[in-house]
């Protein structure tokens, strides 16, 4: 193997990257390049974008038709008709705003037929014949489809079953040949705290569509027949440890040995090398014990705000990188490692992404180690299509075959497209950021200043792809915590919310586990009394006593009271008069104190409480 530091790989990649940009140019169609101008108006009428998003994320809130209407022309009348807009829709938007209010199911229905026709490139109608239509298109085209089906959140388990039985149903479709799920759509109601059951539920439930997949294989160009290809995605930091367990522990079963299946890592965050580097560890050990490998997807990220959303309420640090730059190094660090011969045997590799210098800079990469087999470039559905159909052209050298394309297919059916439109925001908000390649790949020239910058982005991650840090940001541990006592507003006048205990960290949870140990109650417990108090008084004499249980251990027949906790001495009037008498008499001199002191106090309880 070459040096692949060299300057030589980064001249070749440059120049790949070049070549590859100025054919995808001369591929666009003319139903194309009508998109991109419409993309580079509104690029130049950014208030436009926070109009579109205004419109998408508050008009469909609701499902009552007058309400969407109203809200609709609403946002309209107040930000004014986005002039990125072709205007023929300009102008129907126009009538809109005049006669939608008298017939409110009408323009409604016209509304979400509209946009659903406009997104039809990037989400794909579920309807059988519909889908059908466009899986046999692409198979056409020799390009592979990843089948993502969007959808609400799945809140109870009525609606994880059945969309359980759904990924069941297109696995058993003859046409699909990939589907990507999350785990938070065959499981609800995802909480770390109770990690080892919910471990144990998605393991079974995942063990379910990997039996499905291994019963309708499909035949491949090769000849062979094999199991159809189920893809785990990966949600926010919140599952990312549930999902990779889950994934390692379903497929170490005897039944799944020689299944192949895939996982996805997102670059921008920092513990995911960390992550990458024990899937590969466990994946060696798996084919060396005669298994097959498995698949990861490399991802940059697509839950960021997200992330950012959850710190801010919680109190937390940000899971990801600090800037971009990180991000795209990391990016670069975890695709070498992936990349390098020994690995890519055992976890065969997914490039995900549409910038042009990352994939130039795989296939070189590649192209250098020898790698012929295990890689795969994936694309997001309808997003630069001649940068797609420019990959296919390419010829690996040595073959004669394809580039291996996978294309990430977002489907949904008429009922579920609502929810869909928040996939619609994300990617919008996503590939609409200024440091992102999509961005400019709508109007890109080489040797442009746009290009330059996106150049010299590329290299500056390059640079940095070997000092960034892979340890992760939150290093909460309740075990071993310890607070000074200048912490809070006494000696810091900018309040702070006192962070929440973090579960998805281990030790969290096991400190949790201990607590719950240690209170648990038993057959063998003893009801605790808990006394009555008066001052700094314990009242001796006795009193009515109330009895408290525990509602997370439930009574049997033959053990009614097992889950009484504690016993609590209930206060009679005399008691209460007591305590209002010791209150008015003060003998903490509370009321004498000055503003200063009680913060200080105050200060001190919040500090026991921590």
């Amino acid at each position: 193997m070459k040096n692949t530091d060299s300057p030589e790989i980064l001249r070749k990649t440059i120049a790949l990257a070049e070549k590859w940009q100025t054919r995808a140019n001369t591929l666009r169609s003319k139903d194309e390049l009508k998109q991109q101008q419409m993309m580079r108006r509104l690029l130049n009428h950014p208030s436009d974008k926070t109009v579109v998003m205004h419109l998408f994320d508050q008009s469909f809130r609701s499902g009552n038709p007058q309400r969407v209407v109203d809200q609709f022309r609403y946002l309209l009348q107040h930000h004014g008709i986005p002039s990125f807009f072709p205007q023929l829709e300009q102008w129907l938007l126009k009538i809109f705003l005049h006669l939608g209010k008298f017939v409110p199911q009408i323009s409604h229905t016209q509304i979400l037929r509209k946009i659903r026709e406009d997104t039809r490139r990037t989400i794909i109608p579920e309807e059988a014949e519909i889908l059908k239509a466009h899986l046999k298109k692409r198979q056409a085209e020799g390009v592979q489809v990843n089948l993502n089906h969007l959808g609400e959140a799945v809140l109870g388990d009525g609606e994880a079953q059945n969309r359980l039985q759904n990924y069941g149903e297109s696995l058993r479709n003859p046409d699909i040949h990939t589907i990507s799920i999350k785990i938070s759509n065959i499981v609800a109601q995802l909480h770390p705290l109770g990690f080892e059951n919910e471990l144990d539920l998605i393991c079974e439930r995942l063990s379910v569509l990997y039996r499905i997949a291994e019963e309708n294989p499909v035949l491949h160009s090769d000849g062979t027949r094999r199991a159809k290809f189920v893809n785990l995605d990966m949600e926010s930091y919140h599952d990312l440890d549930l999902t990779m367990n889950a994934f390692m522990r379903t497929l170490d079963q005897t039944e799944f040995k020689n299944l192949q299946a895939g996982i996805v890592l997102q670059a921008y965050l920092p513990d995911s090398f960390l992550r990458q580097q024990k899937l590969v560890k466990w994946a060696k050990k798996r084919v060396k014990n005669g298994g097959s490998p498995v698949k990861m997807r490399l991802v940059k990220g697509a839950n960021l705000v997200m992330e950012a959303v959850e710190a801010e309420i919680f109190g937390w640090p940000l899971t990801v990188f600090d800037s971009k730059i990180e991000t795209d190094a990391n990016f670069k660090r975890m695709l070498e490692f992936g990349l390098q011969p020994e690995n890519i045997e055992a976890v065969h590799f997914g490039l995900a992404s549409h910038n042009l210098f990352d994939l130039a800079y795989t296939r070189i990469l590649a192209e250098d180690r020898g790698i012929s087999e295990g890689l795969v470039f994936e694309m997001l559905e309808g997003m630069a299509e001649h940068v797609r159909r420019t990959l296919q052209e390419e010829k690996r050298k040595g073959d004669n075959k394809e580039t291996n394309l996978l294309l990430y297919t977002p489907v949904t059916s008429q009922d579920q497209f609502i929810s869909a439109i928040a996939y619609l925001v994300r990617r919008l908000d996503e590939n609409t950021g200024p440091e992102n390649f999509l961005r400019h790949s709508f109007d890109i020239r080489v040797g442009s200043a746009a290009w330059k910058f996106l150049e010299k982005q590329f290299l500056e991650a390059w640079q940095l792809k070997d000092k960034i840090s892979s340890e992760p940001r939150r290093q909460q541990n309740r075990n071993k915590e310890v607070f000074s006592e200048k912490i809070g507003t006494f000696a810091d006048p900018i309040f702070r919310n006192e962070p929440d205990t973090d579960w998805v960290l281990p030790e969290n949870r096991k400190w949790a586990d201990k607590i719950r140990k240690k209170w648990q109650p038993t057959e063998k417990s003893r009801v605790k009394n808990i006394p009555l108090f008066i001052g700094k008084t314990e009242v001796k004499a006795k009193r009515k006593q109330q009895l408290f249980f525990d509602p997370s251990q439930p009574s049997t027949p033959d053990s009614a009271d097992i889950a009484a906790v504690y016993s609590v001495a209930l206060a009679t009037k005399t008691d209460l008069k007591k305590a209002v008498k010791i209150a008015k008499e003060d003998p903490s001199n509370w009321r004498q104190k000055t503003l200063l002191e009680r913060h200080e106090l105050l200060t001190g309880a919040a500090l026991n409480m921590r």
